[in-house]
């Protein structure tokens, strides 16, 4: 078994390697053939490849990339020196450079502001990439200096036919690590976590250290945590929650929601969307995002009808 992280050591290379909706790679094909791409949001949820494809893009391109985690790096002070210091300059090599903010939602007002500026001051010979969960956080100067690529996938064939892609890649993995598994087993873990690559990979790392994968991985999907609503099962539901605390809040609440959708009855969604509504503002605000969570789905669980 490796020692390593499997995101990255199994990253796409290229843009052709990324699991992608056809429209997306087909335009990001585009950029590497014409060794050229206009500012970009990358807009989506986490771990569908939007960093992943960025990467493998400048790569392709030989670009000169600087990668800044704009969670962490959230000041102004941090845009306007780390940013300026390297977009100021050209490259050694002659090519493009390239800014990747990553998760760049979280910057500030006031770090977003200045980004723009240096948006347009470095145009000529600086591409800014700027990757995000909640486009809406980012402010119209940069979205309109900006091309915008939706990373949602909102049809279920898509999703099937990305999941099967999937499969295929985690299988010569799942090989390679000498991992012994159930193809039923594992398609369902795929299709019940996607299209969250990121987290089924480091899932599949997590639960087969023993070499075999079982079971046991299906407790910690979304479809467990709506058989246990069901129920009203309730101390299943805290123990899920809490669980899985280790998965970003919001992306936790996506999730269960996703997973509603086919479990409701569809009288009772219109009651889902409500309650959703009231909670979410609530997730991040809260002293702890968990006990927000698991109160949103204890309304759920009480208000609602289930299939």
């Amino acid at each position: 078994m490796s020692r390593y992280l499997w995101v990255e050591s199994y990253a796409p290379k290229t843009v052709s390697d990324c699991i992608l909706p056809s429209s997306v790679k087909e335009t990001f094909q585009q950029y590497v053939n014409e060794k050229s791409f206009p500012n970009l949001i990358l807009a989506g949820p986490a771990g569908v490849g939007k960093t992943s494809l960025a990467r493998a893009l400048c790569d392709e391109i030989h670009a000169d990339l600087l990668f800044v985690n704009a969670s962490l790096d959230r000041g102004i002070g941090d845009v306007r020196t780390t940013v300026a210091q390297f977009a100021s300059c050209s490259s050694m090599f002659g090519g493009i450079k390239v800014v990747l903010l990553d998760e760049a939602d979280n910057l500030t007002q006031d770090s977003q502001k200045a980004l723009r500026a240096l948006i347009e001051e470095f145009q000529n010979h600086c591409r800014f990439i700027l990757t995000c969960n909640y486009p809406h956080n980012i402010i119209d100067a940069i979205h309109s200096r900006c091309s915008v690529v939706d990373f949602h996938i909102r049809d279920q064939k898509t999703l099937a036919t990305l999941s099967g892609e999937f499969f295929k890649r985690v299988v010569p993995i799942l090989k390679g690590q000498e991992v012994s598994y159930e193809d039923k087993i594992l398609a369902k873990y795929i299709m019940s976590m996607a299209p969250d690559w990121r987290g089924i990979l480091n899932g599949l790392q997590g639960s087969t250290k023993s070499g075999k994968l079982t079971a046991d991985i299906l407790k910690d999907t979304p479809d467990v945590l709506m058989e246990y609503m069901r129920a009203k099962r309730w101390n299943d539901v805290r123990d899920w929650v809490f669980k899985n605390s280790y998965i970003h809040p919001k992306q936790l609440e996506m999730n269960i929601y996703k997973s509603l959708q086919n479990t409701l009855v569809d009288e009772s969604k219109p009651q889902a969307v409500v309650t959703f509504g009231e909670y979410s503002s609530k997730i991040m605000s809260g002293a702890d995002p968990s006990i927000t969570l698991l109160a949103l789905c204890t309304e759920i669980m009480m208000n609602c009808s289930f299939k």
